[in-house]
């Protein structure tokens, strides 16, 4: 099978969407995301997404927050979701290397045993917000297991984090070995200033910071392409927050339709990459 992409749509960009007084139901942002072409939808334990997900013909990638205390009891009800993947927010951002990656190992275990798919997510206010936390725990990963960590990217966070001006490839793409392992990519547009900019100005022009961003992602998936095997998938979401999270402001245009975009923008790229 030759390598695939799949696009899902994060349910945490509906949130009080249109607004919060109008928000949709839960099915008519299934609805949409159906109507809007995404395989998917990603999301947390929220039990009525598992009908909608089989009425709608959507896959669904499941967010979990974790920590050694809860984990045994979410991984356990993910079962039920039959996930293609699960992304980690792993513990707190003053967690000990150490401490990260042996829960980590219980967690791979655990979910191996589940028959799951868990990728570690890079993300802020958890115990891989910055480069040199994340590289620790797959270096301590690596020493105790001889394998290396399965990683879910977000480079807008180690962007922001290092106030990086662009080209940001050279600074941000991880090694070949990494790279190839990697099955979930999170492309929200960002600057080093920002962990979200419009990638639209409300009138469907390409906001110049918004190709900027595009570079990036394009190195990102010829590096992705140069690095994983023949039949690998990988799942991407065009995961812009909604206002009212710190990530859209009050002054950028709609965050869904600007979502829509990002992801068309996203298959040209992969289909100029792989013609």
């Amino acid at each position: 099978m030759p390598r695939e992409l799949r696009t899902f749509a994060g349910l945490w960009t509906l949130r009080d969407y249109p607004n919060p007084i109008n928000d949709w139901s839960l099915e008519k942002k299934f609805a949409a995301v159906k109507e809007a072409g995404f395989d998917g939808i990603g999301g947390l334990l929220i039990p009525e997404t598992i009908p909608l997900c089989g009425k709608y013909g959507l896959e669904y990638i499941l967010y979990l927050n974790a920590d050694a205390s809860t984990y045994r009891e979410s991984l356990r009800k993910a079962v039920d979701y039959q996930p293609k993947r699960i992304n980690i927010h792993l513990m707190d951002h003053d967690t000990p290397p150490e401490e990260a990656v042996a829960t980590w190992i219980e967690m791979v275990n655990l979910a191996e045993e589940l028959g799951l798919k868990i990728d570690l997510e890079i993300h802020r206010d958890t115990a891989t917000e910055t480069p040199e936390k994340s590289e620790r725990i797959d270096q301590l990963f690596q020493q105790l297991t001889g394998k290396r960590i399965i990683w879910s990217l977000d480079h807008s966070h180690f962007a922001t984090v290092k106030h990086l001006n662009p080209p940001f490839a050279p600074r941000l793409l991880g090694s070949r070995e990494m790279t190839s392992l990697v099955r979930h990519i999170h492309f929200r547009p960002f600057n080093g200033h920002h962990a979200q900019i419009p990638a639209t100005d409300g009138r469907s022009n390409r906001t110049p910071d918004f190709l900027l961003y595009l570079e990036f992602a394009e190195a990102l998936l010829k590096h992705w392409l140069d690095s994983a095997p023949d039949d690998a998938v990988l799942h991407a979401c065009p995961e812009n927050g909604p206002r009212g999270s710190g990530y859209a402001l009050s002054c950028f245009p709609d965050v869904w339709l600007d979502a829509i975009v990002v992801r068309d923008e996203i298959q040209k790229i992969w289909s100029r990459l792989i013609s």
